[in-house]
């Protein structure tokens, strides 16, 4: 029993296994003796981790930290990411703006020159609100 404990231990450790199907068919036993082996082992200490859910894999808890030194850096922010929308936005508002103008003298036009001028207005408001949302459609995309 001795021999299938240290088996175990190196499988899991060394060989960096996790499977408790491939554990078995190397030390030729079965499923359930292997996850008694691994509890019996998490008990007395010589294993540290944790068995799945639903007893398919154990896996390890023993972090290795690595030994190259920790390097400190700033992280910056992409050019992308510094795009100024403002003001692509406040045209694209000023076209609601005086689109919603034209609307409004429109609907209280009295006379045929009033609703040319609304309609004048309609379309200069329209034509902002394009030329907003394009300027903000022009914000570049990474490479």
């Amino acid at each position: 029993m001795s021999e299938n404990k240290q088996k175990l231990i190196d499988l899991v450790m060394r060989e960096n296994v996790s499977s408790i199907q491939i554990i078995a068919d190397r030390l030729e036993i079965t499923d359930h003796e292997v996850i008694k082996l691994i509890n019996g082992l998490i008990d007395s200490g010589e294993l540290i981790g944790a068995l799945t859910e639903d007893s398919k894999r154990f896996y390890k808890s023993e972090v290795k930290l690595s030994q190259a030194p920790k390097i400190e850096r700033e992280d910056t922010l992409p050019s992308f990411l510094s795009f100024n929308t403002k003001p692509a936005v406040t045209t694209a508002i000023v076209g609601i703006i005086v689109l919603a103008g034209g609307l409004v003298v429109n609907a209280f036009a009295t006379d045929e020159i009033e609703g040319n001028f609304a309609a004048i207005l309609i379309l200069f408001g329209m034509m902002i609100f394009v030329i907003g949302l394009y300027s903000l459609s022009k914000r570049k995309t990474p490479a």
